[in-house]
């Protein structure tokens, strides 16, 4: 709907003004809106809502309960809260989840931007075929990685164990030890998820004008210095998703852990731990409230991790 408006000119007459359009309101789009628009935002907001609303929902309200599967649930408040915080094997499966973490995405994010900085300086069709076999892990079906890593760490017929025994080196036990368990499940994880990390280090590298690097090198400045000065500053925001992507998927690892078990404690992160609640134990308002303290601790780490980096950015 559209108004006139009339204003005075000079000689007392009335010049009216263009037509004003009003906004409609949501209820008026809604209306105009096509068919075909309002059929697909139902279905994605029916999937949506089936896929992770109810599902979540549903988490929320059994970390109140005491369900064993069996009986009916009963409301018990916050006492599987006040349990994880006096549970020493939540503590033991926090612990195990932050080295796990640490390790993992410290060494892998470094090695992935040096094969980025590598590859970066290979132009043309090797830089894609070396691109495509790095990236070759990550289109892997992980568990199949998974099968394949665990014949590599058996102890006896290992192709590792092998290797070391033919250049005079000791069989190490690997999977089968407590201390070697959890860093040779970091190694797998490491090498299942590198090409990712490649891809999108190189991406950004990429996007750094040549021209930078040029005046860089006019002023007689190295490889290093321009990559500290120039590309580290530039790709930031790589980084950040990175980190921001590494620690929600390390601390949710799941597969890895499961289909390589360490001996006793060794190997057992959160996801694990919660896992073993739920579907053996069959502690089910237990399990949902660790997973909810890790839905809580994920959601504290990524604010943190965007604010920190925003400020850095901003100065």
């Amino acid at each position: 709907m559209t108004t006139l408006q009339d204003h005075p000119v000079s000689g007392g007459q009335m010049l009216p003004q263009l037509p004003v359009a009003r906004r409609d309101s949501v209820w008026r789009r809604f209306r105009r809106a096509s068919p075909f628009a309002l059929i697909y935002s139902a279905a994605i907001l029916i999937f949506y809502t089936i896929i992770f609303i109810i599902p979540f929902g549903t988490g929320i309200w059994l970390a109140f309960q005491n369900w064993d599967f069996i009986t009916n649930p009963k409301f018990v408040g916050l006492r599987n809260f006040t349990k994880a915080f006096t549970d020493q094997y939540f503590w033991q499966a926090l612990e195990k989840t932050i080295l796990f973490s640490v390790v993992e995405i410290s060494l892998g994010l470094s090695i992935a931007l040096l094969f980025a900085l590598a590859l970066s300086q290979i132009l043309g069709k090797w830089q894609n075929f070396y691109l495509s076999v790095y990236y070759l892990p990550v289109i892997t079906p992980l568990v199949v990685s998974i099968y394949l890593w665990r014949w590599l760490y058996r102890p006896t017929g290992g192709a590792f164990n092998t290797l070391l025994s033919s250049v005079g080196l000791p069989e190490q036990p690997f999977l089968a030890s407590p201390q070697q368990a959890l860093w040779a499940i970091t190694l797998v994880v490491i090498w299942a998820h590198l090409g990712t990390g490649i891809v999108l280090f190189l991406a950004g590298i990429n996007d750094v004008p040549e021209s930078l690097f040029e005046a860089a090198r006019l002023d007689g400045a190295g490889f290093w210095q321009s990559f500290y000065r120039i590309t580290l500053p530039l790709i930031r925001p790589v980084l950040v998703y990175q980190m921001v992507v590494s620690v929600i998927g390390t601390v949710q690892m799941f597969e890895a852990f499961f289909l390589i078990p360490g001996p006793g404690f060794s190997t057992r992160t959160l996801a694990l731990y919660t896992y073993e609640l739920g579907f053996r134990a069959l502690n089910l308002g237990y399990g949902a409230a660790v997973s909810l303290i890790i839905f809580v601790m994920l959601l504290g780490a990524t604010v943190f991790q965007l604010r920190r980096w925003k400020i850095e950015w901003e100065h």
